[in-house]
């Protein structure tokens, strides 16, 4: 048996689940498609549904993908970066592209467990980019294709700042490592630095939020 296919499938399930328990922290029904349509994880507001009738259905669509890597820091040099890749189909791309109502969510998982935080269980980042901002990235060659693979690879750069009180940050990159406009995705839990888009990218709350503004 494949091993590194194993690894792969289970890591996928991996975000799969995370996403599903934070669509149901936030007061959200989610199910996993059967079919492999492209779309991993579906939300709806059942409870809100059944509690008032009359309120508007509402149906989010999700592409999930993780990645497991090294993020460490040396207490005395403060900064860190990390690069991560996530493979999506043509196919996947063009489905999620279209509105804010889709998106894809990228679960970060840290092997150096216990040198930030507890993340080998955890994902140690989670950011999210809706179909409206893959658009705009796709167009700006976010996306882009390594010799010998049938997937297109999405890069994007795990950063925090050297200065002392620094703030992790995700940033979308090219096949060439250079910045991809509108691909600044602002810092995880400061303020002052927003996003190209002024969207929290790093919580399913902040999707929702920005998702829904958009109607």
């Amino acid at each position: 048996m494949d091993q590194y296919f194993f690894d792969m499938l289970y890591s996928g399930y991996t975000g799969e689940y995370q996403l599903m328990s934070s669509l149901y922290r936030n007061g959200l029904d989610a199910l996993r498609p059967p079919a492999d349509m492209g779309i991993d994880v579906v939300s709806l507001n059942l409870k809100q549904q059944l509690r008032e009738p009359g309120t508007i259905p509402e149906t989010f669509f999700f592409q999930v993908k993780t990645a497991v890597t090294s993020v460490s820091e040396d207490p005395d040099r403060p900064g860190a970066i990390a690069t991560v890749e996530f493979k999506l189909k043509d196919t996947e791309v063009d489905l999620l592209a279209h509105s804010r109502e889709r998106a894809l969510f990228c679960y970060v998982y840290n092997v150096e467990a216990g040198s930030l935080t507890d993340a080998f269980e955890t994902p140690f980042l989670c950011f999210w980019l809706d179909g409206t901002l893959i658009k705009k990235i796709n167009d700006a060659g976010a996306f882009f294709r390594k010799d010998g693979e049938p997937k297109l690879t999405l890069a994007c750069q795990l950063r925090k700042p050297t200065h002392e009180y620094g703030h992790w940050y995700a940033l979308v990159v090219d096949g060439q490592g250079a910045n991809v406009e509108d691909g600044y995705l602002g810092v995880v839990g400061g303020s002052g630095y927003p996003a190209d888009d002024g969207a929290d990218h790093y919580s399913v709350a902040g999707f929702l939020e920005y998702a829904r503004q958009g109607r």
